[in-house]
């Protein structure tokens, strides 16, 4: 397990694409104590335009959505020259090799499964990406 503690204060906007108000509530509140901005969208059509609107240094992307799955909110963020560069980090319940597999291929960073991680552990995830880019 990630230090919690660990976790720099940092900053950086954080797109959190996530349908269940709860758990997004709880890592909208992780996130902005480490001093990241965080702007949710509960769809995936809202997630897209929030990637564009918001210019999030980070996405973090469940995959069952509403409206548009998160796999397919990937494929479209890679696609287009407005959100390509986008470190996205899928985030979600299934432990699944095979969606593993294909969203690491359709340019996802990193693959975080919700049970097995704290939600203190996110700014960590966080920092790790922001930056990276493309």
């Amino acid at each position: 397990m990630i230090d919690p503690q660990a976790a720099p204060q940092t900053g950086g906007r954080i797109l959190l694409v996530e349908d269940d108000a709860i758990v997004a509530q709880i890592y909208h509140i992780a996130l902005t104590r480490k001093g990241f901005d965080v702007v949710v969208a509960h769809d995936g059509e809202a997630g897209l335009r929030a990637a564009v609107d918001a210019s999030p240094s980070l996405v973090f992307l469940d995959i069952r959505l509403p409206k548009l799955d998160g796999m397919e909110v990937l494929r479209r963020l890679k696609e287009d020259e407005a959100t390509r560069v986008i470190p996205v980090v899928m985030l979600t319940n299934y432990d699944d090799p095979e969606l593993i597999r294909s969203s690491r291929e359709l340019g996802a960073k990193d693959y975080v499964v919700k049970v097995n991680t704290d939600p203190t552990e996110l700014p960590l995830i966080a920092a790790k990406w922001i930056g990276e880019g493309a």
